[in-house]
């Protein structure tokens, strides 16, 4: 029988650093490298096909996890802590390669676009929400929040590994928008809109929201076939982005589940 490997103790070992590291976006680009705290959420990403580079543990470790890890590595609670940034981080931290993946990956089926989303929040309910409703992925368009930082890895309690996320620039976007043989709904306020229960969706299609703070810009407006609105009794100006997105998926598969 193999000796176990010594437990590492020290917040200044290299690879207890780089983990710490990898909750700031520069660092997981340079590494292409992200966190994800669980065991559960961890064997969701093994099974969705992301590598396990690196587990770091403070206890068991189910034997399919460590045949599945590029390297294991024991350590203590304290350091899993530092590691996450939590006080209640679980036993079980891993580094998964990061993905590429590109537009011309986006075939058929339901796809949400997503414009300049940035808060990390509401993008992981968004991927939880698309998996619950069965949709195939997400385009992040322009300047959005990284899908990969921890905040929205823990926020889709693990729809990350089973959602497929592309990010293209907006005009990288919008050129391949002229390929695409499906419909484009968006959510928009204008006059050209209508009642989103009055809308058709047929598969496949890509449903287009704006950001937080202003909504579709008028050149993703002008890329949808049709605009709709979800109309509001109360005082309220607007919904949350991922609560919208919500309403929206749902009625898009309502006659589908």
């Amino acid at each position: 029988m193999n000796a176990p490997d010594a437990i590492i103790t020290s917040a200044a070992n290299p690879t207890v650093k780089m983990l710490k590291s990898l909750s700031v976006k520069k660092y997981r680009e340079e590494e292409g490298l992200f966190l994800v705290e669980g065991q559960r959420h961890i064997e969701d990403a093994v099974a969705g096909g992301y590598r396990l580079a690196i587990l770091a543990h403070d206890g068991p470790v189910p034997a399919s996890l460590r045949a599945a890890a590029g390297q294991v590595v024991p350590t203590t609670r304290e350091l899993l802590q530092r590691i996450t940034g939590r006080d209640n981080t679980q036993a079980l931290v891993a580094a998964f390669s990061i993905p590429d993946r590109a537009l011309a990956t986006v075939k058929d089926g339901l796809w949400i676009g997503l414009e300049a989303v940035r808060d990390p929040g509401n993008l992981g309910t968004i991927l939880r929400t698309a998996d619950a409703a069965g949709a195939d992925g997400v385009i992040l368009i322009g300047e959005c929040c990284d899908p990969y930082q921890p905040e929205t890895i823990r926020a889709s309690m693990g729809s990350f590994a089973r959602i497929k996320t592309v990010k293209a620039p907006a005009q990288e976007f919008l050129n391949w928008r002229a390929s695409w043989s499906g419909g484009v709904v968006g959510t928009h306020l204008s006059q050209a809109t209508i009642d989103y229960r009055e809308a058709g969706y047929a598969l496949p299609l890509l449903l287009l929201m704006g950001g937080e703070s202003s909504g579709l810009s008028g050149d993703m407006a002008a890329a949808c076939g049709t605009l709709v609105k979800i109309p509001m009794a109360g005082g309220a100006e607007s919904l949350n982005l991922a609560v919208s997105t919500g309403i929206m998926l749902y009625e898009i598969v309502r006659e589908r589940l």
